[in-house]
């Protein structure tokens, strides 16, 4: 899991919200309640509910009964998550041959739970092998936002 600050860290459902969240924002323009909803397959009360813990959490702003916005930190973290998602995701598709579909689901799941020095070290490793410079053609990988 990857830790907002040394005292807060954002579960992976919370960090699967920014995600989506930056997701629309940059397909549509604005993140509504209902779009978020609608592309995690959820229902708006549980959306608000995850709004609210990520206000809390000074990630997301939110007018009443308007669209969700990213803060400046939240935006920070949803691309960190994007980012280890798209390399996954790649690597999976690309390296390992793994059929789309299984290497979106799988990606999702990883990009949570890797360590922070295991994604360095794959990094490291694409770099190593010259595998990041087609994954980023193939796929539309962005370089880490950290960097």
């Amino acid at each position: 899991m990857l830790p907002l600050s040394e005292q807060t860290t954002v579960t992976s459902s919370l960090q699967d919200y920014l995600e989506v969240i930056l997701n629309l924002v940059q397909e549509k323009e604005r993140a509504r309640v209902t779009d978020i909803a609608d592309r995690l397959n959820i229902a708006k009360p549980s959306v608000n509910q995850a709004l609210t813990l990520l206000k809390e959490k000074g990630l997301i702003k939110q007018d009443r009964y308007g669209p969700v916005e990213l803060t400046a930190e939240g935006r920070r973290y949803a691309l960190k998550i994007r980012h280890r998602h798209q390399v996954l995701y790649g690597f999976l598709t690309q390296v390992l041959g793994v059929s789309p579909a299984a290497a979106e689901e799988d990606a999702c799941l990883m990009e949570h739970d890797l360590s922070e020095e295991t994604f360095k070290c794959l990094l490291q490793y694409l770099k190593s092998q010259d595998i990041d410079a087609p994954l980023k053609k193939e796929i539309g990988w962005q370089d880490d936002p950290d960097q």
